[in-house]
């Protein structure tokens, strides 16, 4: 995939972050964008 593909991803993410009301639904987001940074920073 490509960066730009990538940042869409971390964008829609933080939309998803400032809307989450629990621990376990936090959890998940991070390790989604987690993932979605290491695949631009290769």
């Amino acid at each position: 995939m490509g960066n730009t593909k990538q940042l869409q991803k971390l964008k829609n993410l933080n939309v998803k972050a400032e809307k989450c009301l629990t621990r376990d639904e936090a959890k998940k987001i991070l390790i989604k964008a987690t993932k979605a940074q290491r695949k631009i920073n290769f």
